[in-house]
């Protein structure tokens, strides 16, 4: 968890248990940290009015210095002296990513040539970022749940459903109830027409765990 103590610093907690920015300074003034009093707090992302490149830089920095001794990069730490390595941030939790079992590519649209991915049960769609797929520009899509494309992992099959009564089409017909989806099939809703694209189909299927 990324947070900012009261001298304006970021640093990630999962890696130092206190500010070590102020830990250095106070070490150069001969100030112990436990007199220091810290107003920690969380804070979003959003909310950062400043770039966080050179703060995450300095994270980073300190996560590599703060290594055991008996650890170097490139010895089976997946680090290496190559700057121009890519690190996982894993406070954004990037690592519970559900499983892929299909997409829907936009074909025409504010969205024009843009592609969703689609995970196991109900995806809803519509212009709230809090969807699945998430048509933002499209005025004439509902903001939450337009309709939704749901994957059935025990049927290993894929159903097109309008929500709350919204005008929902497949290949130019309209949808009042739950259809099958076939790969190829077209979505239309407002003025967005997207391209269903299966990766689980036939004997291709993701085992449980």
């Amino acid at each position: 968890m990324i947070i900012k103590c009261e001298n304006g610093h970021w640093y990630d907690t999962t890696v130092n248990r206190s500010c070590p920015h102020c830990k250095r300074d106070s070490e150069k003034l001969g100030i112990r940290l436990d007199d220091i009093e810290e107003d920690d707090r969380t804070i979003s992302i959003a909310e950062v009015d400043m770039s966080l490149g050179e703060e995450l830089g300095a994270i980073i920095g300190d996560s590599i210095r703060n290594l055991p001794n008996d650890i170097k990069p490139g010895e089976g730490d997946g680090l290496s002296e190559d700057d121009d390595k890519t690190i996982s941030f894993g406070f954004f939790d990037m690592m519970n990513t559900p499983p892929v079992v299909g997409w829907v590519v936009c074909l025409t649209g504010t969205e024009r040539g843009k592609d969703y991915r689609l995970h196991s049960e109900k995806n809803f769609v519509g212009r709230s970022t809090s969807m699945d797929v998430v048509l933002i520009d499209d005025k004439k899509i509902a903001r939450d749940k337009h309709c939704s494309i749901q994957y059935d992992p025990k049927g290993n099959a894929f159903y097109l459903s309008p929500e709350n009564g919204n005008l929902t089409y497949m290949n130019d017909q309209m949808v009042d109830s739950p259809v099958l989806l076939k790969d190829g099939d077209k979505i239309t809703i407002g003025e967005t027409t997207l391209l269903f694209v299966p990766f689980c189909k036939e004997e291709r299927v993701w085992e449980s765990e």
